[in-house]
């Protein structure tokens, strides 16, 4: 049950007219090619064999990605692909590393040359995202032998909920932290701004939550990655924005919501310092198959699950490997 908490807002009747049910839809993958072995960067976890690539979508511009694999010392029983939430997409998740590594995994670590997000066309991130939709699909049918997991957190975790509810996208398992973060990206960009959001997790207590996008360089980026200077401004959003964002959110009419093949957790800030936790929930909230949410106390700032505390006592960094370790499996 979602629950939105008023603040400070006048009261408004809701009248409900009707339900709406949408058959799922699927949007195509594109291509991959001008595949090449590459130096690895000093970015990339020491020892990685790197591999660059051109992803070609429909109705965005071709970008150049590089993706680190590294093989665990002992046998491999599955792969992890790392995806960075920071907008240059340059590898992350290098302190989690030695943990997948210790658990048998394979790690593959992504960086795009320039953000996904960004188009080169029509701004859209529906659009965009077929990018990282693209490139993990090839990752993982590269590696179809075993498991593939995903852990990305913020954005990254946008890019992966994109990849599972449009574009058919089916790992064997996600770790999903601060993120997704373009769930619903109307209520984060109209103004005025929208009530706040209970988020009501599997692990924790509930909290009220933000549902806006408030910094500012979240801001900026998201007027330019939906084409809308208008997004989390000072006057009224119109109607024709208002659609537009809902309509490129995850979380919008046609979008997959049930996901039977993937093991699928969630870890959120409960400090409401910004909108990720919400904009998480927003996607969890409507999946009908099973998932998990742990609500993370002590995080230094709005989204830092890796040094924050499940409600057990576990450090974010120990306890998202071991869940993988459970998870991930055909």
């Amino acid at each position: 049950m979602k629950i939105f908490i008023s603040v400070g807002l006048p009261s408004v009747g809701l009248l409900l007219i009707g339900t709406v049910i949408c058959e799922a839809q699927t949007l195509p993958l594109g291509t991959i090619s001008n595949s090449a072995s590459v130096t690895c960067t000093t970015n990339f976890y020491p020892g990685s064999v790197c591999t660059e690539v051109t992803v070609s979508c429909p109705n965005v511009a071709d970008i150049q990605a590089t993706y680190g694999y590294v093989e665990p010392k002992e046998t491999k029983v599955g792969v992890v692909a790392l995806v960075n939430g920071a907008e240059d997409m340059s590898p992350g998740g290098a302190h989690y590393v030695g943990a997948y590594l210790s658990y048998g995994f394979a790690i593959e670590q992504i960086e795009v040359v320039t953000g996904w997000e960004v188009t080169g066309e029509i701004p859209n991130l529906k659009n965009a995202a077929c990018r990282l939709a693209t490139l993990l699909n090839y990752m993982q049918e590269a590696t179809r032998n075993f498991p593939f997991g995903v852990h990305a957190g913020s954005a990254g975790a946008g890019a992966v909920g994109y990849a599972m509810a449009w574009y058919g996208w089916a790992p064997q398992a996600v770790e999903l932290t601060s993120g997704p973060s373009f769930s619903d990206i109307e209520l984060g960009c109209e103004v005025p701004r929208p009530a706040h959001l209970l988020v009501v997790p599997t692990n924790g207590s509930s909290w009220t939550d933000l549902l806006n996008y408030n910094e500012t360089n979240t801001e900026a980026n998201m007027q330019a990655w939906t084409g809308d200077p208008t997004c989390a401004g000072t006057k009224y959003t119109s109607q024709e924005s208002d659609d537009a964002w809902k309509a490129m959110s995850i979380v919008s009419p046609g979008g997959r919501t049930s996901f039977p093949q993937t093991a699928i957790s969630g870890w959120v800030c409960n400090n409401a310092i910004n909108n990720s936790a919400s904009q998480t929930y927003e996607w969890f909230e409507q999946i009908t198959s099973p998932w998990s949410l742990t609500s993370m106390t002590g995080c230094l700032g709005a989204e830092d699950v890796d040094n924050a505390t499940t409600p057990q006592g576990v450090a974010g960094v120990v306890a998202i490997p071991a869940d993988m370790q459970v998870n991930l499996h055909f």
